[in-house]
């Protein structure tokens, strides 16, 4: 069956095998969970969860990434939040198989916006600024209420989308559910400005983090991501791998980098 699919495919820097399929006169998404690499670390943390020792979301087994995807996918989409719908899965050939179905979201990524030639700055800060927005508000309902599902962990750029002039968050399949809401809120920002800043170009580094300032206003978020960066053990070695890294690559942007322009 997966041969069959391979013509719908979707290019991917993930083990996971995912398509965009043809179905009654549209599309649907289908996910094929598979085993995480490299292979060996996995299975470990795999083994560990399975006999009750926590591990992270990514570390546990398809079934149970799946599982966890499917309940964060249904809670934002209970709070109404821009996530692709979940489906049944209209394939019988996978019904032995972790997998996961949902609506086919058309629209772009945003790290496609920000590398297309043809967008203004400005046109990018504002929508970038939109984003900062829409995370703000989900923040605010998700610290309150405590509800730690309301977290997109991964919220890397290929993993947030522009559609229909809504922001879509998909690809839920990371986390620590036993984090705090402001570990989990810390998480999520650090992995959205690393990877916007990285993909806008090093040079906006400190307008996107100017721009998120002025949004977002969740103090003890701040005092999180200070305190997990400048306040941890063995800081000459944190310093000296980030000096390390600044000289394998000058344009890198690091944490250390995002601290400075959150002060």
């Amino acid at each position: 069956m997966k041969n069959n699919l391979e013509k719908y495919r979707i290019p991917s820097v993930h083990t996971n095998a995912a398509y965009k399929i043809p179905f009654q006169g549209n599309y649907v998404f289908l996910k094929v969970y598979g085993s995480k690499q490299p292979r060996i670390p996995y299975e470990i943390r795999k083994f560990l969860d399975g006999v009750g020792l926590r591990q992270p979301v990514e570390y546990r087994s398809p079934e149970r990434r799946r599982d966890f995807e499917i309940e964060v996918l249904q809670r934002w989409k209970t709070n109404g939040y821009h996530v692709p719908a979940v489906m049944d899965n209209p394939f019988p050939e996978f019904s032995g198989v972790p997998v996961l179905t949902t609506q086919y979201i058309d629209g772009i990524t945003i790290r496609d916006f920000l590398r297309n030639g043809n967008i203004s700055t400005a046109e990018q800060e504002a929508q970038i600024s939109l984003i900062f927005h829409d995370t703000a508000k989900r923040h605010q309902v998700a610290l309150r209420s405590g509800d730690t599902l309301l977290f997109h962990i991964d919220a890397n750029t290929r993993n947030i989308l522009l559609a229909k002039e809504k922001i879509f968050h998909c690809d839920f399949e990371m986390g620590r559910p036993w984090g705090s809401p402001v570990q989990c809120a810390t998480r999520e920002v650090l992995k959205m400005l690393v990877s916007l800043t990285e993909d806008a170009g090093p040079a906006s580094v400190e307008k996107i983090c100017g721009i998120f300032k002025n949004v977002y206003q969740e103090q003890p978020v701040y005092a999180c991501i200070e305190k997990g960066i400048a306040g941890r053990p063995f800081q000459a070695f944190h310093r000296y791998n980030d000096r390390k890294k600044k000289q394998e690559d000058p344009g890198r942007v690091t944490l250390y980098d995002i601290l400075r322009c959150l002060a």
